[in-house]
């Protein structure tokens, strides 16, 4: 019976592990996401840490530190010259969010839009 038990364990532990390891090496199926996270070589300022697994491609990472990005056809300074702390904070977050690897458990697909769509939100729980 314990035996049984013990195997049982494992199992599960098997199972998280591979459970986790899915959300947390994945890449959004976004517009300028890559399919799979990987080595990038070099990506831009704040971009840098993703840079040997990386969802974002150099060119993405350059994008994020423009004031007048093609991103997402933004510019930091729409309401006025926005503060240097204020830009860096945003252009950390836009790094995260093309760059990270690891944002699975955050990603849900849009229901709704079709397949292949995909979104994320934030979860206060």
């Amino acid at each position: 019976m314990a035996a049984r038990w013990a195997v049982l364990g494992l199992l599960a532990a098997c199972m998280a592990s591979a459970a986790k390891e899915s959300v947390l090496n994945v890449c959004m199926d976004a517009k300028h996401h890559k399919t799979k996270p990987g080595p990038e070589g070099v990506l831009h300022g704040q971009c840098a840490p993703w840079k040997d697994h990386a969802c974002c491609t150099a060119e993405t990472s350059t994008g994020a530190h423009q004031d007048q990005s093609y991103l997402y056809n933004f510019n930091w300074n729409h309401c006025g010259v926005m503060p240097e702390k204020c830009k860096q904070h945003f252009i950390q977050d836009t790094c995260l969010y093309e760059c990270s690897p690891n944002l699975g458990p955050w990603i849900d697909q849009v229901r709704g839009v079709g397949a292949g769509h995909w979104g994320w939100e934030r979860r206060l729980a």
